[in-house]
């Protein structure tokens, strides 16, 4: 291996063996736009056996350490053990032998003691204890401890914390004023250079993706559509995987016999969501918390109008071209901000400029340039 050639890393070993939304899509446009800007064979990638195959196909050109995984699914306990192990450890063994002078973690757990190199890390929100109680979901208190410590150690190491919004870089400075001057604010990057939705397709759906999470407030949606759901031509289609923490959203459409009208895809590929979403009238993010907010900005540049939840990061990241509501966890409220967006709808040429400022801002091929440029002025530092 080239010393001066390869001398970045990227640590992706926080990669769940399926899609564990908006955080691992962060890392996947990231390596995609190193990939694309030509800089990828710059660096050395760290991942797990089970995301090789994925990452290779994203960047062929970058150089892959790959470890052997015990891991079991949905077994997060041990996860979580390995992902220490290997930071504290393994890690420092693999930067002298590669001669790493910066490593970018994409995730938390980033180790107990400072490694012999730069590091630059990605908490992408602190919510587990800036909003331990959001709605009906609660941290439990050793949750809560538990990153409370885990972020203490990731904060005292890293050189460098990225923030992905203002209002993210807002919330890790109040919370640990101490790390202030360390914090760096990059959006995420978003691709969707290969979105190409046919002619004149019908608009058959009202569409929400990341169900995950209570916090998404997803319950809202369901209830606020069966208020409305004589009135329009539409169904609604939540994308994303159910775990068994909200469940209860498909116990709800199935005990008020909504089965006809709402609708699970579960974890789709690229190619099937955008081919719903080239046939949706309104995108709905109704959630009570959100780092950046990246599906509903994704949908925007996709020229497809969008309602969100008024909370700061949705006016920060979608620059107040979408359309907002408030009372949150009020599903009559929702129902009637629905029914006002798809009576009155923007018009192209607005869905078009809408479109081309978020794709200018939040380019994956831009993101990743900004990224790169910062891990070379941290090795210059």
């Amino acid at each position: 291996m080239e010393e001066e050639a390869v001398n970045k890393a990227i640590n992706l070993i926080y990669l769940s063996p399926k899609h564990d939304g908006g955080k691992d899509q962060v890392a996947l446009n990231l390596l995609k736009g190193l990939q694309d800007n030509g800089t990828a064979d710059q660096y050395e990638v760290i991942c797990w056996d089970y995301s090789v195959k994925t990452l290779r196909h994203l960047a062929p050109d970058a150089q892959y350490r790959v470890l052997k995984s015990k891991r079991r699914l949905g077994d997060n306990a041990l996860h979580m053990l390995q992902t220490m192990y290997i930071n504290t450890l393994k890690l420092r063994k693999i930067i002298k032998e590669d001669h790493i002078q910066v490593l970018f973690h994409i995730r938390y757990i980033n180790g107990l003691f400072k490694l012999p190199t730069k590091t630059v890390m990605i908490p992408h929100d602190i919510r587990d204890i800036t909003h331990r109680v959001l709605g009906a979901e609660k941290v439990p208190y050793y949750k809560y401890f538990i990153y409370k410590i885990i972020y203490a150690f990731d904060f005292k190491h890293a050189d460098a914390i990225i923030a992905i919004s203002n209002f993210d870089k807002q919330e890790i400075t109040s919370f640990y004023p101490q790390y202030a001057k360390k914090v760096k604010m990059i959006y995420n990057p978003i691709i969707t250079d290969s979105y190409h939705p046919k002619e004149n397709n019908a608009k058959k759906y009202i569409c929400a993706i990341n169900c995950q999470y209570s916090h998404k407030n997803t319950i809202t949606l369901i209830k606020a559509f069966e208020i409305i759901k004589e009135k329009i031509p539409y169904q609604l289609v939540l994308i994303g995987n159910i775990p068994p923490r909200v469940q209860y959203l498909k116990e709800y459409v199935e005990q008020h016999g909504l089965e006809r009208v709402v609708h699970f895809t579960g974890f789709i590929s690229d190619e099937k969501i955008d081919e719903i979403l080239s046939q949706t009238a309104l995108y709905v993010n109704p959630s009570l918390f959100e780092g950046f907010g990246m599906t509903a900005v994704e949908a925007m540049i996709k020229k497809i109008p969008a309602l969100v939840s008024d909370i700061p990061v949705n006016r920060e990241v979608t620059f107040g071209f979408a359309q907002y509501y408030d009372d949150l966890q009020n599903p009559e409220a929702l129902a009637k901000a629905i029914m006002d967006c798809l009576d009155d709808p923007p018009t192209e040429k607005a869905l078009e400029q809408t479109s081309e400022k978020l794709r200018y801002t939040f380019h994956y091929r831009k993101i990743a340039e900004e990224y790169h440029s910062f891990f070379l002025s941290c090795i210059e530092q």
